[in-house]
């Protein structure tokens, strides 16, 4: 009945209603006169468990991979590695805990209710937390889709060289000057290659034309075959590209998608993710896994945070996924086998791209898909960049415009220009490597991982009664009073900083039914036994974290000063001489 109808100013508000044949129909839903489904701009309840499994990893294996190999050869393979199990595990039960508070809000306890991520903000810490939350949380995402943007535009240069008969890609130059400028790889390496495979009768050169496996090593050390990257200076360059332009004609008709729509998208994403990591395996196999030796520990420590935590930047789309996942779908298991099976993909990635090549660049997908690789390499990577990178674009769109929709931002139309058509008008400005490998390491100090760990954690225990995780003054009303009522926290004032930490240690007794600590949900983010320190567990979790975030932006910035210094001095020395 249109009675029924939520209203459009209440988003948020929506329940999928079950009767005897499961959940309500989702064209009904979509058809339902005023509700948030109308013209297909939410979906509904329709993901199984495998669905949720690819979705969760194609998130978490994101472009951040691509520079795992350059933070290896700097930082060596031990504190990379330690780090990568550590934020999988952190953040596979942050975003467990999560879900756990989407739980405890009143009337969703099977998650009935169209609760996006910032909505739960809002209910434990009002319009004030909800304004922060969002702010952190568009940051976030638009950092994610330009590195994606970015790096499959990279790659998408490559397949132009490798595609056309001219072995020729073009751009717009628009700084140090306005003009229109073309690339290829060295004239010397195109008549190399026709030689090569005249000459060598190895069975690797007869796998696909193009440089032979045996050779390719030595080919990636002697030549410049990055699209663009011509040298000292090139990094200065801004350049909107052809491939760039490709990707923009392509990937934004994707982006107007719903999730259930583009879950077929997401799936050849995840199969092509594997298959072609399988081959990149091989590749690195091959070059020899001793052109650079990767030592235990190494001297550049300032990316391997930030661009670690960037990898697990997808508890922020949790939220999205919860709500449109069939009610039998466990969260638990979809979390757990998703997280575990992408950092192995890292680690593996980081440590045999790290041996391969003497120098990885900060996107291995261009070393990859250059002229110095056999062409089902370059095929691979071609493949990889748009099938995983690329189509993870619409998918964080979509996120976005979900996001700026229930939370009653804006009106449709201006949520799909800020999700879809915004971050293609200005991505072009990082498409040359430096400023790509600094908006990787800065943004996952300052945004994406206060967002992805730190606040849901401290959410988490708000939640689970502390109070004191934000000012008093940023909520009208408890968040849930009937179950705190006979509990000793929140209390009706701002607590002091050693009542909050006590609150936020105490576990459990067990005995008290009004003690949210002691009461399981839906989401089950702990073992049984382990139930009753549920807070103190979110609390030194959070404590780990937020150390971490701090330590990564204060190596990330002495690294940057000292660099800088360093070019300066450089600069002043060559100009007196």
């Amino acid at each position: 009945a249109a009675g029924d109808a939520p209203r459009r100013s209440d988003y948020h508000s929506i329940e999928t209603e079950e009767g005897a044949g499961g959940e309500r129909d989702a064209a009904a839903q979509r058809d339902a006169p005023g509700d948030a489904f109308a013209g297909g701009q939410l979906g509904a309840k329709t993901l199984g468990l495998w669905s949720s499994i690819v979705i969760v990893t194609n998130n978490v294996a994101g472009p951040g991979m691509l520079v795992l190999p350059r933070v290896f050869q700097e930082a060596g393979w031990v504190v990379p590695t330690l780090v990568l199990i550590f934020i999988c595990i952190g953040s596979s039960l942050v975003t467990l805990f999560l879900i756990d508070a989407m739980a405890r809000i009143p009337g969703n306890s099977e998650f009935q209710k169209r609760i996006e991520f910032v909505n739960v903000f809002e209910h434990y810490w009002g319009k004030k937390g909800m304004a922060l939350a969002q702010t952190l949380f568009l940051v976030n995402m638009l950092a994610q889709i330009v590195s994606s943007i970015v790096s499959n535009a990279q790659v998408m240069d490559g397949f132009i060289i490798f595609a056309n008969p001219w072995h020729t890609t073009y751009a717009l130059q628009l700084y140090p000057d306005v003009s229109f400028v073309s690339w290829a790889p060295p004239t010397n390496l195109l008549a190399g290659m026709q030689k090569l495979n005249q000459t060598d009768d190895s069975v690797e050169a007869g796998w696909m034309s193009g440089m032979s496996l045996s050779s390719a090593a030595v080919c990636h050390l002697n030549n410049k075959v990055t699209p663009f990257d011509d040298g000292p200076g090139s990094d200065a360059k801004v350049l909107i590209t052809a491939g760039y332009l490709s990707l923009a004609v392509i990937l934004i008709p994707m982006s107007l998608m719903n999730l259930e729509e583009n879950i077929t998208i997401q799936k050849v994403s995840f199969y092509m993710l594997v298959l072609f990591s399988l081959e990149f395996f091989a590749q690195f196999w091959v070059e020899g896994l001793s052109a650079h030796t990767v030592p235990a520990f190494g001297e550049n420590y300032s990316h391997v945070l930030g661009s670690i935590i960037f990898n697990y930047a997808f508890v922020v789309i949790i939220p999205s996924w919860v709500n449109e996942k069939r009610p039998e779908v466990s969260v638990h298991k979809t979390v757990w086998i998703s997280t575990i099976f992408a950092t192995t993909l890292y680690i593996v990635t980081g440590w045999m791209g790290a041996m391969a090549y003497a120098s990885a660049t900060g996107n291995i997908l261009t070393t990859l898909s250059n002229a110095c690789s056999p062409n089902v390499t370059r095929v691979s990577a071609f493949l990889f960049a748009f099938g995983m990178i690329g189509l993870g674009i619409p998918f964080m769109s979509i996120v976005v415009r979900y996001s700026l929709l229930v939370g009653r931002v804006c009106t449709p139309q201006w949520s799909q220009f800020w999700a879809v058509f915004f971050p293609w008008m200005g991505s072009w400005l990082f498409y040359q490597g430096g400023l790509f490998n600094e908006l990787i390491a800065w943004s996952g100090d300052l945004a994406i991982g206060p967002v992805n760990f730190v606040l849901p954690l401290m959410l988490t225990l708000t939640a689970l009664g502390v109070s004191g995780m934000v000012p008093r003054s940023w909520t009208s009303r408890a968040a849930d009073p009937e179950t705190h009522k006979d509990f000793s926290f929140p209390r009706d004032r701002n607590p002091s900083c050693s009542e909050m930490v006590g609150d936020a240690f105490q576990a459990g007794d067990g005995s008290s039914f009004s003690d949210p600590a002691n009461t399981r949900t839906a989401a089950e983010p702990l073992p049984q036994e382990l139930q009753r320190y549920h807070r103190p567990i979110a609390a030194v979790l959070c404590i780990l974290l937020l150390l971490i975030i701090i330590t990564s932006i204060a190596t990330h910035t002495h690294h940057y000063v000292t660099a800088r210094s360093l070019s300066h001095a450089i600069n002043y020395f060559e100009t007196a001489r």
